[in-house]
């Protein structure tokens, strides 16, 4: 299979850094992965780089500025875990063709990791991308304000902009607009599963099940 894995960084990176519980946990499985299948591993930003940028900022740089530190920050976590994998860092997008594995995260401002992993979905023509996150899918509101809130176990392509774009009034969002727009319109399938504890990916790739599924 050619799959790309992205990888929350609120599940992994810290206030210190790489969480190395979870990495014990993650690259065993990922290696395996890699053995059997052509894979991209997108890697998010955590509260490492949050407290960084929060801390710099106050120093009064401008916002184009801010975003350069903050990809940066991000390109160290690219290096750190294409090390631990024995995989080819990706620092640029014109890096990824059809056969392209790798380790990818910040590329340049304006561009979150999400909408990098959905990019690099669409270049290797993924049979599967799936996004390890800190809730159990997509639901149909926010879980965090609202008891009621109902897990989705598959949604529609055509119907993810309702329920997952970051920064829209009035949804909590997952995903943000450029990376919905890219799995859409290449009708890319997208799992969102809890990454809590790593094997979950193993059961998504199985189709167990786990999480929201996004397909036609």
């Amino acid at each position: 299979m050619k799959l790309v894995i992205k990888i929350g960084g609120s599940l992994c990176i810290d206030e210190n850094g790489p969480i190395h519980s979870y990495f014990s946990m993650l690259v065993p499985i990922l290696n395996g992965l890699k053995s059997k299948n052509q894979i991209i591993v997108s890697i998010g930003g955590g509260k490492f780089i949050r407290k960084y940028y929060k801390s710099v900022e106050r120093l009064g740089l401008n916002n184009k500025k801010m975003e350069w530190i903050a990809v940066d920050l991000l390109k160290v976590n690219t290096r750190f875990l294409a090390y631990l994998l024995k995989l080819k860092p990706i620092f640029t997008l014109e890096e990824i063709n059809e056969r392209s594995s790798g380790v990818i995260s910040g590329i340049k401002p304006g561009r979150s990791t999400d909408a990098n992993a959905a990019y690099a979905s669409k270049k290797i023509k993924a049979d599967l991308f799936i996004k390890l996150t800190n809730v159990d899918g997509i639901y149909d509101k926010d879980p965090k304000k609202y008891k009621n809130a109902k897990k989705l176990k598959a949604i529609k392509f055509s119907e993810l902009s309702k329920y997952g774009v970051k920064g829209e009034p009035g949804s909590y969002g997952i995903l943000d607009k450029t990376a919905i727009g890219i799995i859409k319109k290449n009708k890319i399938k997208t799992i969102i599963i809890n990454g809590g504890n790593p094997k979950n990916l193993l059961k998504a790739i199985k189709g167990r099940g786990i999480g929201t599924s996004i397909s036609d």
